[in-house]
């Protein structure tokens, strides 16, 4: 039998946030309607199912009502923050269908874009090709950044290649010969979609343009990439050094662990990667995916 409403919270972190929608497809099939409280609301324009509705605050009758839900153990109120967190050893979608009590499934959220989203770039590209490139870490983790890497070699490279790099982010590198297109989270989107491939780090950005099915580099340092993303499903490459403590991200269920061997200061070995070892990648991608 059908409830009448349920609600679904996951708050805060955009990348986090987006994997929630495989679990609001389930749920909308299950229910006569779904309320989903989040803070990211935007990135779920276009949503094409009509008993799900977004909101970005709860009134104090539905706080009062989510206490009770607690206090009941009814799960009207299916609240996913920290759910992985707390399972920490499994694949973020897993950990919310677990926490959810819905079955188990494997695919990318989807994200619904209007024509003129799928049209948007920025004005400074033009009629070329371009490329996105995403390093900014705002968790301020060494293990979730990129050292080693002169970005000006490698923007020359793609430059004589053909391609434009649009870099997207508050505050990104600076890098000569980049665009950087500061943009809402839905205009990054259809930038993302538009892109012939994707380079960044395991955040936000990463997760919309494996969603979008564009081809992608993304660089992992103490997470394990298989608890982030679909290898199978995935078309492109995981870019991550060697470390005796690989995947010390998950031995805790703590959100900001510490690295084993450099600490807060230093370099992750995981993380240290080479101009070249992100050339041949690139080649490699542009191979596998018969980029043209």
């Amino acid at each position: 039998m059908k409830r009448s409403v349920v609600y679904l919270i996951r708050k805060r972190a955009l990348g986090d946030v987006l994997w929630i929608e495989p679990v609001i497809r389930q749920l909308a099939a299950r229910n006569k309607k779904v309320i989903v409280y989040t803070k990211h609301p935007e990135l779920f324009l276009h949503y094409p199912l009509p008993n799900v509705h977004f909101v970005n605050h709860l009134s104090k009758f539905q706080k009062v009502l989510w206490g009770l839900d607690q206090f009941l153990h009814s799960r009207f109120f299916i609240s996913l923050d920290r759910a992985y967190e707390k399972n920490p050893k499994t694949h973020v979608l897993y950990a919310y269908q677990q926490k959810a009590g819905l079955p188990i499934t494997h695919e990318y959220p989807r994200l619904y874009l209007s024509p003129e989203e799928r049209a948007f770039r920025p004005s400074e590209v033009g009629d070329r090709k371009y490329v996105v490139l995403h390093l900014e870490s705002l968790a301020e983790r060494n293990y979730r950044k990129v050292y080693g890497v002169e970005w000006e070699k490698v923007v020359a490279f793609l430059s004589k290649k053909g391609f434009a790099v649009v870099q997207v982010g508050k505050e990104p590198l600076a890098i000569p010969g980049t665009i950087h297109a500061k943009t809402s989270v839905r205009e990054m989107i259809g930038i993302i979609s538009g892109a012939t491939f994707f380079i960044g780090i395991d955040s936000g950005p990463s997760h919309m343009a494996a969603a979008l099915d564009v081809p992608s580099l993304i660089f992992f340092g103490a997470v394990n990439p298989d608890f982030r993303h679909f290898r199978d499903l995935l078309r492109g490459r995981f870019l991550q050094q060697f470390c005796e403590y690989a995947g010390c991200y998950h031995e805790s269920n703590e959100s900001k662990p510490v690295c084993k061997l450099v600490g807060n200061e230093g370099i992750p070995k995981c993380s240290l990667h080479t101009t070249e070892y992100i050339l041949n990648n690139i080649d490699l991608l542009i191979k596998d995916h018969k980029i043209c």
